[in-house]
């Protein structure tokens, strides 16, 4: 079996190969043409146009691979029914449920592959070619001059004409400028010849003119006429051209530039956000039904998290959590360093133990008594004379134990000697006076209640600093008190007793969880995609195998035939689910797999009749699939009328 299951894999590597490069050929050609209009005319480097190619390819890389993976799987096996291979192994026993195993597991390990990647590599291209793009955009076209018409050398401030243009030399005959720069004058330059070049920076264009005049209008004056002559003048015209260079300062992110848990840490936050402003909404909906004209009383919405929570976990149950949850754990257990120690430590007791040579014809006995001294050791060793080689003996037996017993005392003096530890000292919390903050929470209160300020602080009033270097006086206001427990009331003393009508609050806080709930999806939505458009390799599996050999005479055109239809659907479904669940109509998992689970359920009802085929080599091609189509429709008019 071993045997089989290798030769059904190789026979996908090839279709799957060639069906990657050319969709992804296809759909980056796509994607350079629309961006070529901000590519071409900008004088840019060979490097950074292929930097921007490269950048391309990941994104482009997760859309094809599952659609290469339907491709290989339908070739493969039309091919292996086609020439009578499937036949032959039915023949001698094998079970079609057997010979998909292993392109199962293929696709199996495809998709893990596709997580990975979509997770890591996928953010980081996309940042990065956003970024390149943006910079892209900042450099200005290449500037070219053309015979014979005005060429705007600056915007709205220089103007250029020539008649003749000499290309290899950059000379120019009967030149024409028109400055724009000063709106106080107008002013026009005639020369019979010049040259123009840029500067050593390459941003400002010097021209050198010669032979001419120099004609100007002031604005004061309308009626007079100003004219200078001249032999040989210099215009220099500033900004017509930049370097290309990169913005590293650039730290937004998309949602489609993030991690996974990145991504996680965005659905925690604004779920939390949510969560907030339900509990405000049932408070004020709770005292708007004991009294239509209550007030109730504001609370500060801090974006603090409660004792022990963290920022990246929700609360609610998701893939994106799971996913996160794990690979922390993962990172707890340190699994790899783990692997690398038991590595070394295995190596290294495999490793024979080290000994040291000796000179010819000594022993161990002469070896010993030649480190001790003793006068009576073998005449071949070492002799005691020799200071060299009584250096290179005495390690081998007395200086490990010597060096322990040098450590021993040296460590025992120095317990001695020290002095007594103190204990580090926990810097006293920040103590708030209640003036202060009563001025910052009432600040805080009063602008979210759209109440106008209070009035200043008196005159004389002093601004200080705590131990921690934070203001403790007027500027402090909207500080987050050190104290603070989320959700809690602020006493009169510190601000409390702002109020609102109950009806008012509980919009707000129903437009913040609007808010919320939106931004929320946005980011769950990119977390489901991920995972859902890796885990179509494996559908995709699933589903073109029994396709394949239900019409094994199929050939190219069941290829992309059916792969085309499987593709429009599924990706139509992905948008229109992402669209969905940003407007808050669907859930962000039901949006992203829902493609998944109706071609899964397609999969599951072929893989249930394969096996059962009446097809052989000479049917089931696209004939026989346009006749059940037709046999379909004729029997559901029958049944309707």
């Amino acid at each position: 079996m071993k045997i089989i299951h290798k030769y059904v894999l190789r026979e996908h590597v090839g279709p799957l190969a060639f069906a990657l490069s050319a969709l992804t050929s296809l759909m980056l050609l796509n994607y350079v043409a629309k961006q070529l209009g901000n590519l071409v005319g900008k004088g840019l480097e060979a490097r950074v146009i292929l930097e921007f190619f490269l950048l391309s390819i990941p994104f482009t890389v997760a859309m094809t691979l599952p659609m290469a993976v339907l491709v290989a799987v339908l070739y493969a096996f039309s091919r292996l029914a086609a020439e009578n291979e499937i036949t032959a192994l039915k023949a001698t026993g094998v079970s079609m449920g057997r010979l998909l195993v292993p392109v199962a597991i293929g696709g199996a390990v495809l998709a893990v592959s596709m997580i990975i990647f979509n997770d890591q590599v996928l953010p980081r291209t996309n940042h990065r070619l956003r970024t390149l793009q943006g910079d892209i955009a900042r450099k200005k076209p290449t500037f070219a001059i053309k015979e014979q018409i005005i060429n705007e050398v600056a915007p709205n401030s220089y103007f250029l004409r020539t008649n003749h243009l000499n290309r290899e030399t950059n000379g120019m005959r009967e030149v024409t400028i028109y400055d724009l720069s000063d709106p106080m004058r107008r002013r026009t330059i005639y020369a019979d010849s010049g040259s123009m070049a840029f500067t050593e920076d390459g941003s400002d264009l010097q021209l050198v003119l010669y032979d001419g005049f120099m004609q100007e209008v002031p604005k004061e004056t309308p009626t007079q006429l100003q004219r200078l002559y001249f032999k040989t003048d210099l215009v220099r015209v500033p900004g017509v051209a930049n370097a290309f260079e990169r913005d590293s300062t650039d730290t937004y992110k998309s949602d489609r530039e993030m991690t996974v848990c990145e991504l996680q840490a965005e659905v925690g936050r604004y779920e939390r956000e949510y969560f907030r402003s339900y509990e405000e909404f049932q408070r004020a909906s709770e005292a708007l039904q004991k009294d239509p004209a209550s007030q109730v009383e504001l609370r500060p919405m801090y974006p603090v998290n409660a004792p022990g929570e963290r920022n990246e976990r929700s609360r609610v149950r998701s893939l994106g959590r799971s996913y996160c949850d794990g690979l922390a754990y993962v990172s707890r257990l340190n699994l790899v360093q783990r692997a690398v120690n038991t590595t070394t430590r295995l190596a290294l007791a495999l490793a024979p133990a080290e000994a040291w040579a000796h000179a010819p014809g000594q022993s161990a006995g002469s070896s010993t008594g030649s480190s001790t001294g003793s006068s009576t050791g073998s005449s071949t060793g070492p002799s005691a004379g020799d200071p060299q080689m009584l250096a290179l003996a005495m390690p081998q037996v007395q200086q490990p134990q010597q060096k322990r017993d040098t450590l021993k005392r040296d460590s025992a003096a120095k317990r001695d000697s020290a002095p007594a530890q103190v204990p580090a000292q926990v810097p006293a919390p920040v103590e708030v006076t209640a003036d202060s903050a009563r001025r910052r929470d009432e600040a805080i209160l009063r602008a979210r209640a759209g109440l106008p300020p209070a009035t200043p602080p008196v005159a004389g009033m002093t601004q200080g600093t705590d131990s921690a270097g934070r203001a403790t006086g007027a500027d402090s206001a909207g500080a987050i008190p050190p104290n603070y427990v989320p959700g809690a009331v602020l006493a009169p003393s510190l601000g409390g007793g702002i109020t609102q009508p109950a009806g008012v609050v509980m919009e707000t806080a129903r437009s913040q969880m609007l808010t919320a709930r939106s931004q929320m999806n946005q980011f769950a939505v990119e977390i489901q995609k991920k995972f859902a458009i890796s885990m179509a390799c494996v559908i995709f599996v699933l589903l073109g195998a029994p396709i394949a050999l239900r019409f094994p005479r199929g050939g190219v055109g069941l290829v992309i035939g059916v792969s085309l239809g499987v593709f429009g659907l599924y990706y139509v479904g992905l948008i229109a689910g992402e669209a969905l669940a940003d407007r808050s109509i669907l859930s962000p998992f039901w949006a992203m797999w829902a493609a998944n689970i109706l071609f899964t359920l397609v999969a599951v009802a072929l893989l249930s009749r394969m096996g059962h085929e009446s097809a052989t080599a000479r049917g089931g091609d696209l004939g026989e699939l346009t006749d059940a189509v037709k046999r379909l429709f004729r029997r559901r008019r029958r049944e309707v009328a």
